[in-house]
């Protein structure tokens, strides 16, 4: 709906405006436009001081005279057309002059737009005509009274020149605006309703794209005053939008004096200033029109929202795959070395410490390094993993550190972040970082104890928040004795150490292991379930596995392939065993003391209570028929805590 408002000099013309109106809108339904989008209020004003107080807010004002000249300067930004006084009403009003007073003498009085040209007009009347222009209402009475001085047969003007004549005795010809007029403004009118709605749209949508934007945004005109600020920018600087319109920017934003904001071919480079207690980045760009500079755009962030943000998108990044799958719940076991084990390893998790892993090869490291990550405060945040020893020095440098474009020869368009940046307020997993070539061990130092990275190619460093854990199946000190692993770098990841016992300090977890993996993988090929015979969980405990876990893991995959029914015994082990690449040992199980074989019993009923009590002593202690403190008591007797 589009309203347009009529101020109308005296109720005949309101009367007659309205009729022509309603013609307007008959002729647009047989052209195939809508009318009923228009509405028309009219109020009658004949006298500038009469619409102060006027409601105006309508797409466009229609009005005549000096109404229109009152409202364009009480604001320029008004849409308003004026109804005109064509030549037609000029030659009607003076016919009546001659016709009703038979004048000879005619004083036309009015503003420029409605009396401009009317003397030669008189001619096609036989009357002499006088033209008085007035530029504003003030002068109206004043130049009524001179022309009367003067000698005049008929004075010819709008509505107050018509009365203040009628007092002096003079005769008068209301200037009427005909028809063709009023059918003229109301075509002008809604032409520019159309344009006024259309830019009032534009209007609202870019407040609202402004609005709802995160960057705080100001814009300034060519004196650097601002014209337009957001809510985003209302909030960042704590100041409403009218504390801010009008106001120079430098002194809005005082940090912005004497900062130069360089603007590139791709936008700006933003810059880093204070503002109060904040860090905001500015960009600013310049608005150009027919290539004359006619304001700047600034662009305003907090530093610690563009921190907020990419951690938001660090997060996305570790849903698409940086991810720790493993927990505590799936290591296997309940011999006394991989529960100490389990227990250090969750009092690690808890502090934000940096921890070295060290086992040998198959023990289990990445599985204990994700589970320390999501048995920690950072197990919302992303887990990255590395093997070191995987990766030539370049291409490892450039992994960890991330590079910009053009940083070398094959380097990505638009650069890649590092797998620092990656692991942002998560976790960084180094495996083998004994292998890590001795160039590269200074920047990882550097990078773990600074907590920022620079990436290749690149000048400036991108804070970082990592907990670094590493591994490896060597000894570490022993390579610093021998000058290939830096000093510095071993200390500073050797914070918390955490030794993972090989299965030959755990033989009594390998049939439980055994039977995971054998499970597993029947359910992988789709095959019947296999059982293993305790001759063939004794048989497996004999052997040596150099490879460990994994190495155990891949003999229960060739049982299960080469198993002819669904029980696995002690020959199929041997058979099994006989063709595995790797030689292995058999060895007798060590013969212990009638003693150990009762503290080994009581290990495994004790073990087994807690475990089926969810750990609560308590409830343990009930199901053993002991007290909580003896229960405790012999819990350290047995090694368990």
């Amino acid at each position: 709906m589009i309203r347009m408002l009529l101020i109308a000099p005296y109720q005949e013309f309101a009367e007659q405006f309205q009729r022509v109106f309603k013609e307007h809108n008959a002729a647009q339904i047989q052209q195939g436009v809508a009318p009923e989008e228009y509405t028309l209020q009219t109020v009658i004003a004949s006298w500038p001081e009469e619409i102060q107080g006027l409601n105006l807010d309508f797409e466009v004002i229609i009005c005549r005279g000096f109404v229109s000249i009152e409202l364009r300067r009480m604001d320029p930004y008004i849409p308003v057309v004026e109804v005109p006084v064509a030549a037609g009403d000029l030659v009607q009003s003076l016919k009546r002059a001659r016709d009703e007073f038979q004048a000879k003498r005619v004083t036309v009085l009015g503003s420029l737009n409605m009396v401009m040209g009317v003397e030669k007009y008189g001619e096609i009347f036989g009357l002499e005509v006088q033209q008085v222009i007035l530029n504003s209402t003030e002068e109206i009475r004043r130049a009524v009274q001179d022309t009367v001085r003067r000698g005049t047969d008929v004075v010819i003007g709008g509505v107050r020149t018509c009365v203040y004549a009628q007092e002096l005795g003079v005769p008068f010809v209301l200037l009427e605006s005909g028809k063709e007029s009023m059918w003229h403004s109301i075509t002008e009118a809604k032409r520019l309703a159309h344009v006024s709605r259309r830019v009032e749209e534009q209007s609202e949508n870019l407040k609202a794209i402004l609005n709802k934007s995160f960057e705080g945004v100001i814009a300034v005109d060519a004196s650097e005053k601002i014209t337009v600020i957001n809510r985003a920018a209302s909030r960042i600087l704590s100041k409403s939008s009218l504390d801010a319109l009008g106001k120079p920017v430098d002194q809005v934003i005082p940090g912005l004096k004497g900062t130069t904001l360089t603007e590139t071919e791709d936008g700006s480079t933003p810059e880093i200033i204070q503002y109060e207690k904040k860090q905001l980045s500015v960009r600013g760009t310049s608005v150009r029109l027919r290539g004359e500079s006619i304001g700047r755009i600034y662009t305003l962030q907090e530093v610690s929202k563009i921190q907020e943000l990419e951690t938001r998108l660090r997060e996305k990044i570790y849903l698409r795959g940086h991810y720790a799958k493993h927990t505590f719940e799936d290591i296997i076991g309940t011999s006394p070395a991989i529960l100490s084990a389990i227990h250090t390893a969750k009092r690690y998790s808890v502090v934000d410490s940096n921890i070295l892993i060290l086992g040998k090869t198959g023990t289990g490291k990445e599985l204990f390094a994700q589970s320390i990550h999501n048995y920690s405060p950072r197990k919302n945040g992303p887990f990255v993993a590395v093997n070191c020893a995987a990766l030539p020095e370049s291409l490892l440098e450039s992994e960890l550190f991330g590079y910009v474009e053009g940083a070398f020869t094959g380097a990505s368009k638009g650069g890649k972040p590092g797998l620092f940046e990656l692991a942002h307020r998560g976790t960084l997993f180094l495996d083998e970082i004994s292998e890590i070539p001795p160039k590269l061990q200074g920047r990882l130092l550097r990078a773990i104890q600074e907590k920022e990275i620079m990436r290749l190619g690149h000048d400036r460093v991108i804070p970082v928040d990592v907990r670094i854990i590493a591994a490896s199946n060597r000894n570490l000190l022993e390579l610093v004795k021998a000058g290939t692993f830096r000093e510095d770098l071993y200390y500073r990841i050797d914070i918390l150490t955490l030794e993972l016992p090989e299965l030959l300090k755990r033989r009594e977890d390998i049939p439980a292991i055994a039977e995971y993996w054998i499970r597993q993988f029947t359910i992988q090929f789709g095959l019947t379930p296999v059982q293993l015979t305790d001759r063939a969980k004794r048989k497996l405990m004999m052997l040596e596995f150099p490879g460990n876990i994994r190495q155990l893991r891949n003999l229960c995959e060739r049982l299960v392939v080469l198993s002819q029914c669904q029980v696995i015994d002690e020959r199929d082990v041997e058979s099994a065993v006989a063709t595995y690449p790797t030689v292995t040992e058999a060895v007798e199980p060590p013969v212990g003391t009638f003693r150990d074989a009762v503290e080994q019993f009581e290990r495994e009923r004790v073990l087994t209570a807690l475990k089926q009590a969810a750990y609560n002593k308590n409830v343990a202690a009930k199901a053993l028929g002991i007290s909580r403190t003896t229960l405790w008591r012999r819990m350290k007797e047995l090694e368990l805590i």
